[in-house]
């Protein structure tokens, strides 16, 4: 994931485009972040039934936990482990590339996010952006935001695939950038950046809370080169390709 210059965009617009990523992995004196809930998509809004392939638990069910980690580059990542992972036949083909789409929204009834600074292959990103490749390590700080592992290490699904079954060492992990990343993209002043985005926080939260609404979308084929309503209607309209999805809504809180 390579950052391009973004200055064009107003700095408050631009925050609003980059709220999702700032807002869980800050330092835990200024931020908090409690995951509410987090369950698996109905039909409605994921795969068909006859299409589901992978399908994580909901933070009901026994033994599920929500954990906040750091990756080796220091970001603030969230694995959601646990519970039963079901895979439906035919399984995950270890010959395919799996891509995750992250639709973030500010509250329940806000929009999608928009994708700002996807690579030139159109992955990665801030915002509503598609993680591509995820079951391959790509190396770098900005990389590997969305990935699936088994046991503590990423699983080689992009190798070995996943036989269909119930697994109890599959869990899904989230990272993040960090803000010190992603302040110059509101202004090259640090001191102007800082105020900004504590101008946007306030703005926003309700009570002192942000509330952040999350649905990853798995697809087993590349969807990093749709236009923008290609990709739209895939998502919610033909759904070709997608093979799982989650929910997960949470509270963001500046201390």
């Amino acid at each position: 994931m390579v950052f391009t210059s973004v200055f064009g965009c107003m700095p408050l617009c631009l925050i609003s485009l980059l709220l999702v990523a700032v807002t869980v992995n800050v330092g835990a004196s200024d931020i908090s972040v409690k995951i509410e809930r987090h369950f698996p998509c109905s039909a409605t809004s994921g795969p068909s039934k006859e299409n589901l392939r992978i399908k994580f638990p909901s933070y009901k069910s026994p033994g599920v936990k929500f954990t906040e980690e750091k990756n080796e580059h220091g970001h603030k990542c969230f694995r959601m482990s646990g519970g039963k992972v079901e895979v439906y036949p035919p399984g995950l083909d270890g010959g395919l590339k799996y891509y995750v789409h992250l639709e973030t929204r500010i509250g329940i009834h806000g929009k999608p996010e928009r994708c700002v600074n996807a690579d030139s292959d159109g992955c990665g990103g801030i915002g509503s952006c598609v993680h591509c490749d995820i079951c391959k390590y790509m190396g770098g700080a900005l990389k590997n935001f969305v990935q699936i592992y088994q046991k503590d290490k990423p699983a080689k699904c992009n190798e070995e695939g996943l036989a269909p079954g119930t697994y109890n060492d599959l869990s899904l992990r989230v990272c993040l950038p960090s803000k010190n990343e992603l302040l110059p993209f509101l202004d090259q002043n640090s001191n102007r950046a800082e105020q900004l985005w504590d101008l946007f926080v306030s703005s926003r939260a309700r009570s002192g809370e942000i509330p952040l609404v999350i649905a990853a979308r798995l697809f087993d084929r590349p969807i990093n080169k749709l236009s923008k309503k290609e990709l739209n209607d895939l998502l919610h309209g033909s759904k070709a390709g997608m093979i799982g999805c989650h929910w997960i809504y949470a509270t963001v809180a500046q201390n």
